[in-house]
């Protein structure tokens, strides 16, 4: 699946990627490759992405406060 720039892709769904979550605003990204940060669940293009084959859902650190 890596480098497959035709396909839209979300981060949650990626092996490369640190989960966080403040309150209840929604999931972000932060990406292993580019340090970027991503809402997880919105679709975009990632030439890098590789899905995430273990069946565990990923690990989300949750925030109470900014």
């Amino acid at each position: 699946m890596a480098g497959n720039k035709d396909k839209m892709v979300k981060c949650y769904d990626c092996k490369h990627g640190k989960y966080m979550q403040w309150m209840k605003n929604p999931i972000i990204c932060e990406c292993n490759w580019t340090g970027e940060r991503y809402v997880a669940e919105a679709k975009r293009l990632c030439s890098r992405f590789e899905e995430n084959t273990s069946r565990e859902t990923p690990e989300v650190t949750h925030y109470d406060h900014y």
